[in-house]
């Protein structure tokens, strides 16, 4: 009897480490919510403005309307810019998953001098400054004449979009033991059944992750496509750039809008697969546990 009154008071008295993660926890909400509201301060100020009647931005709109989003999509500037832009990124995003990939698996395992500086040389554009690399790719593809197409500025934006699929891949192969591969070549699999059979399970979530991140990327970058644009090669981010120089219209805050709905969308997306993924690891645990 003693035993269950005991146990019982332990279950329902919080210990001191369930009031310390508490505590930790209250600290943490408390110094992340300025943080979180200063984020999001720009996005509340963003959209409302999309909703203004008047052609030109104002905040707070003195009404709600509609009409710069119908007047985007008749846009035909604004259209081809956003097709524009899907195309530039789908060439980053298959040119870096390529190059990212194939870096990851040549270098996992691999111990030699100098594996850290080639590892740096493959990350570097991500720290390297983008008006650098847009002047240098404006001098590389000016030789070939190729500046002011869309093969130039998807060609530039794999540059910056390869680290990223480099460090994600590389992030799933971490679990991977270099044995399993050493083993598939001994039991005489080819190099495309190592790829297909042992790395590419392994890696797939990581050129999901590195698809998305390489397209937001690309999507989103402007200082490059400056550099590299052309009549027929102006990416929306360039658009809106040279539209909030000459002509502030609701037009730009519609188009804002629609990238912060896409961009939480696809965050939305993404944590509902977590979740269903924990459940389903949880609901596997308890199933199997005796």
């Amino acid at each position: 009897m003693a035993l269950g009154e005991a146990t019982l008071a332990s279950t329902a008295a919080p210990t001191r480490g369930q009031r310390g993660k508490r505590s930790r926890s209250f600290v943490l909400t408390l110094v992340c919510s300025p943080i979180f509201v200063f984020l999001a301060l720009p996005t509340a100020v963003v959209i409302p403005m999309a909703f203004t009647p008047r052609r030109y931005l104002e905040f707070p709109p003195s009404g709600l309307s509609g009409h710069s989003f119908a007047n985007l999509a008749k846009d035909e500037a604004w259209t081809s810019a956003a097709l524009t832009s899907v195309k530039v990124a789908a060439i980053a995003v298959l040119i870096g998953l390529v190059m990212g990939a194939s870096a990851a698996i040549a270098l996992h395992g691999a111990k030699f001098r100098g594996k850290g500086l080639v590892v740096g040389v493959i990350v570097a554009p991500i720290v390297a400054p983008l008006i650098v690399l847009g002047l240098a790719d404006y001098q590389f593809f000016a030789r070939f004449q190729l500046v002011g197409t869309v093969l130039a500025i998807g060609l530039a934006h794999s540059v910056i979009a390869t680290p990223y699929a480099y460090l994600t891949v590389e992030a799933s192969l971490a679990g991977l033991d270099p044995a399993l591969v050493r083993s598939a070549r001994s039991l005489g699999a080819g190099h495309l059944a190592v790829l297909r059979h042992v790395y590419l399970p392994a890696i797939r979530p990581g050129l999901l992750a590195g698809a998305a991140f390489a397209f937001a990327v690309s999507f989103d970058e402007a200082v490059i496509a400056l550099f590299l644009q052309g009549p027929g090669a102006t990416t929306l981010p360039v658009k809106m750039f040279t539209d909030i120089q000459y002509e502030l219209s609701p037009k730009i805050a519609a188009v804002s809008s629609m990238l912060v709905g896409v961009a939480t969308l696809v965050l939305l997306v993404q944590v509902l697969v977590l979740l269903r993924r924990r459940g389903s690891g949880a609901t596997a645990t308890t199933v199997g546990t005796p």
